[in-house]
């Protein structure tokens, strides 16, 4: 019985709704057609028809509504008459699902708002789609919105965290009465600035006004010089909107818009967890009919990965966007390899399995380094085994892959460490983002060096970053890499969040190189405390570190088998140029060496002289004619010895 009444109190509810009897009532002599006419004529007859038409769309609107009023009141009727007969049997209708087909009668009771219809979309025509709302922001927004004054909102969030589409889903919500009782009813019409003039906006305001069934709503706002234009009507109780923007412009901007704050209630947005991303990643498998194609396993590694990896978009819309472009694959099932793949491919970032050829060549690293960085066997290690533990899975932490700091005197591989790193790991030297950090002195320099950072990590977040004589940076700088080693991310002043999960980094720093060289010392705890004791950097900045790494000075020893190297790299591009090259011998590499050795510039002073004395001596043969081919260029120690 109490289903059977609570079914039939819903059908007389939809019935007032469905014919929409009180709106019809109040509109029986608005025009039936929503569209301004406009008559082709000139002179007065432009007037007469004008005219005509006009009152032909009166009469006509009033015969229609009038006859939809008058079916609304027999359903009424019928309803009454059958009331007994939903006390008998257990009829069980929702209001909820009627609705979901609209309202005939709302369709015709209309204000008249030619402009706004013009200009303006109602948001639900939107595509419907499920959604969840996590965070409550549609219930705070209604609460807003049925407020007797202030009663606008600014929705705040990061873009693809389903901000129109929440919308949408609000408008459906006040267009089938389910909404708050003041809402249910009203429209909500987005108007889209950047085609529009400022008389266009504020006729189309005006209409909203006047209309007061509408509630305007104005997508990044940020992105219009808008704000202007609506404070005149910021305190008018008849009109109302919901203005979006994201964090950056609303922490940079609109907090400190005292106008905008008096009137406007703040609703922030956040993006979903993992849990209701799946929902809705599983709503778009099922209503794109990949229910055959795509498992749960696929949808949670598209979650999982795009929080890893893609880190400049919010969820859910990260995951869609992946979802979308997994559809057009042509295999008949789709698996996490492909998912790996394709996020490999956006990202830059190697995923899945690891290749026979992949774990050679991490297997071998350390040896495959040293063959390039002389004499720094401890600072190899210690990165080869950050490296092999990221890559083969080991790592599992929000952290960079690995982060060192590397201490000691000027030219003895620091930097060429990480080139040499960057080439072997990343692919490339190019993969190795460089920051002198003697630019960021001044206080004044951080924000430039937040988004420097921030743009080079977004483009390459598979890369190694090195920051070059750190102890010159500002201290707040400084701050700001407590953060980076211990989470692995910050977010800018503009509301990004940066991530540095697949990243290495390194930092160098001479600090204390002459208190060592002076004394002698080769420890590297004297020398950590010698930094410390003189305020060069702080304890907790350098025990963020996975490791921090003396470098030492090289010996002659050592200084010849860097000289070594760097003639046989000249040889490897003479030849593929010009089919040229310098015979090495060893008593050329002890000249080069003796005369290039200096403890306290390092290898920097040896290559100066094979620029000197050896490549000088290859550009003029090179410039003799004709140009000699096949040519095996023999250099007389003895005319390069030091005097």
């Amino acid at each position: 019985m109490k289903t059977g009444i609570k079914s039939w109190h819903a059908i007389v509810k939809f019935i007032k709704y469905y014919f929409s009897i009180g709106g019809l009532a109040r509109t029986l002599l608005v025009p039936w057609r929503q569209e301004r006419y406009e008559s082709d004529e000139r002179g007065i007859w432009r007037y007469i028809e004008q005219a005509t038409f006009y009152l032909f769309a009166v009469i006509f609107g009033f015969v229609i509504r009038l006859l939809t009023i008058i079916a609304g009141l027999i359903a009424l009727l019928v309803m009454v008459i059958l009331f007994p007969v939903f006390m008998i049997f257990p009829i069980n209708v929702s209001f909820e699902n009627l609705v979901r087909n609209g309202s005939l009668g709302r369709e015709w009771a209309y204000p008249v708002t030619w402009e706004l219809d013009k200009h303006g979309r109602d948001l639900r025509t939107n595509t419907e789609v499920l959604v969840l709302d996590h965070d409550q922001a549609i219930e705070k927004m209604e609460r807003v919105l049925s407020r007797k004054n202030q009663q606008n909102v600014l929705v705040v969030g990061q873009q693809g965290i389903g901000k129109s589409t929440r919308l949408g889903h609000l408008a459906r919500r006040m267009y089938r009465d389910l909404s708050a009782a003041a809402l249910n009813g009203k429209r909500l019409v987005q108007l889209f600035p950047e085609e529009m003039s400022v008389q266009e906006i504020q006729t189309c305001i005006q209409e909203a006004v006047k209309a007061r069934n509408v509630v305007l709503v104005i997508e990044n706002i940020e992105r219009f010089n808008i704000v202007g234009v609506l404070e005149p009507y910021l305190d008018q109780n008849h009109f109302q909107m919901i203005l979006t923007t994201d964090w950056g412009a609303y922490n940079e901007t609109y907090k400190h818009h005292q106008n905008l704050m008096r009137v406007s209630e703040v609703v922030e947005m956040y993006p979903p967890g993992d849990e209701t991303t799946m929902k809705y990643l599983y709503d778009w498998v099922i209503g794109n009919g990949e229910r055959k194609r795509i498992n749960n396993d696929v949808l949670a590694s598209v979650v999982i990965l795009t929080n890893k990896l893609m880190m400049n978009t919010a969820q859910p819309e990260k995951s869609i966007d992946i979802m979308e472009e997994l559809a057009t694959f042509p295999d008949d099932i789709i698996t996490t390899e492909h998912v790996e793949k394709l996020i490999s491919q956006k990202t830059n970032v190697p995923l899945g399995s690891l290749q026979s050829d992949e774990k050679q060549k991490l297997i071998h690293l350390e040896e495959v380094i040293k063959d390039h960085v002389i004499g720094q066997d401890k600072a190899v290690k210690a990165i080869a085994s950050a490296l092999k533990r990221g890559r083969a899975g080991v790592h599992d932490s929000p952290k960079p892959i690995g982060s060192f700091l590397f201490l000691g005197p000027t030219g003895v591989g620091k930097t060429h460490t990480a080139k040499m790193l960057a080439q072997y790991y990343f692919g490339g030297e190019h993969m190795m983002l460089r920051f002198d950090m003697s630019e960021f002195r001044e206080l004044e320099s951080m924000s430039r060096f937040i988004e420097r950072l921030a743009a080079q990590v977004e483009e390459s977040p598979f890369s190694l970053v090195f920051f070059d004589e750190i102890e010159k940076a500002h201290p707040d700088i400084l701050n700001l890499f407590l953060q980076i080693l211990d989470e692995g991310r910050f977010t800018t002043t503009t509301g990004r969040l940066i991530t540095f999960q697949n990243t290495i980094i390194i930092c160098t720093s001479n600090a204390g190189a002459t208190y060592m060289m002076a004394n002698g010392s080769e420890s590297e705890d004297l020398l950590i405390e010698h930094i410390v004791s003189q305020g060069l950097l702080r304890p907790e900045f350098i025990n963020r570190f996975d490791a921090t790494v003396l470098y030492q000075s090289l010996n002659r020893s050592e200084i010849e088998q860097v000289a070594t190297i760097l003639l046989n790299k000249l040889n490897k591009h003479l030849l593929k140029q010009y089919r040229l090259a310098v015979v090495v011998t060893d008593e050329l590499i002890k000249v080069l060496a003796r005369k290039g050795h200096d403890l306290k510039f390092g290898v920097r002073p040896l290559a100066r002289v094979i620029k000197d004395d050896i490549e000088t001596v290859v550009a003029d043969a090179l410039l003799q004619e004709p140009t000699p081919e096949n040519l095996c260029l023999f250099i007389d120690p003895g005319s390069i010895e030091p005097k």
